[in-house]
């Protein structure tokens, strides 16, 4: 299957999409390593970016980190 990685942000009071911005399979997987996956080998559910995996994602994305917003790595399937 495949899947579109996306970073997003949400904000924390509206919990509202904020902003997104995709992420390659190659920096999911080097994130993978920093978030508690269980049994989805696949990331296929939502995943809290907090602590070294949002320092991390930021660093591979391209984004500052912001106080008013909280994020999370989502997978979704492509359109089309």
């Amino acid at each position: 299957m495949e899947l579109q990685r996306e970073v997003c942000g949400y904000g924390r009071e509206s919990e509202l999409l904020a902003w997104s911005t995709p992420i390659g399979e190659e920096s999911a997987r080097f994130l993978a390593r920093f978030l508690e996956l269980g049994d989805d080998r696949d990331m296929v559910f939502c995943y809290d970016l907090t602590g070294r995996a949002l320092e991390e994602a930021a660093r591979l994305a391209g984004f500052e980190i912001r106080s008013d917003l909280d994020y999370t790595l989502e997978a979704f399937a492509p359109d089309g």
